[in-house]
């Protein structure tokens, strides 16, 4: 599959609610540029964050294993203005490797600008390429009820399983029991909704253009790894 899947003020969220789309600090090396960074944060000149609903980032992993399948609806996020996406839950989600990278350019008052930098939060793939038998046993990053408002959702290869029982269903109500399962709560009665949820769903070479990013349950990630670079570097 090669397909493009994709405030107001937000609700009080929920305890245990891990949200990439909110602040994140930035923590830079000691050079004579970024010691003036580093004052003026302290200063607050400096806003020190990096808000992923306004700075556009792309989440990619090798092989992503869905044992209940997924669900997709039509979305609208604040990105620097409305703009559509679509929301993609996955109920559980085991991924064999993480990397989200967001850039952002930054200014100073007097210092002027220290060009782009790169923040990125990384979980290695295994050394052996896990399967998706393993994922969906347990094996690898796990996250529950993984929330995406996409712009575009890319694959080299995406398998989506069903039965006849369960049969997926391309143009499913988006406020669905199905859709709702994979944690998407906010599908407007009546609109497009895609309902793969009848069997596991397996993504090959995942790379998704988000705005947001929530995962509403626990993660593990292996070896995480934040960091940030000047320039335009990635995991």
């Amino acid at each position: 599959m090669s397909e493009q899947i994709s405030e107001t003020r937000e609700p009080r969220e929920a305890r245990g609610v891990t949200r990439w789309r909110r602040s994140v600090f930035l923590v830079v090396p000691a050079a004579a540029a970024v010691a003036g960074m580093a004052t003026a944060m302290v200063q607050g000149a400096l806003a020190a964050n990096l808000s992923l609903t306004s700075v556009p980032f792309t989440l990619s992993s090798k092989t992503v294993a869905a044992p209940s399948g997924i669900g997709a609806v039509m979305h609208t996020v604040d990105a620097g203005g409305a703009k559509g996406a679509a929301e993609v839950g996955i109920a559980q989600a085991g991924l064999d490797g993480l990397c989200v990278h967001a850039t952002q350019s930054v200014n100073l008052p007097v210092i002027g600008s220290l060009g782009t930098w790169s923040l990125n939060i990384s979980s290695p793939a295994a050394a052996t390429p896990l399967t998706p038998d393993q994922l969906a046993a347990g094996e690898g990053l796990q996250a529950r009820k993984l929330i995406l408002d996409a712009q575009a959702l890319k694959a080299s290869k995406a398998t989506l399983n069903a039965s006849d029982t369960t049969p997926n269903v391309i143009g499913a109500a988006a406020d669905g029991a199905g859709i709702k399962g994979t944690g998407i709560n906010d599908g407007t009665p009546g609109q497009f909704g895609l309902d793969a949820t009848g069997g596991r769903t397996t993504i090959e070479s995942l790379k998704a253009d988000a705005n947001g990013a929530t995962i509403a349950g626990a993660i593990t990630l292996p070896d995480l790894a934040i960091g940030i670079a000047h320039g335009e570097t990635s995991c």
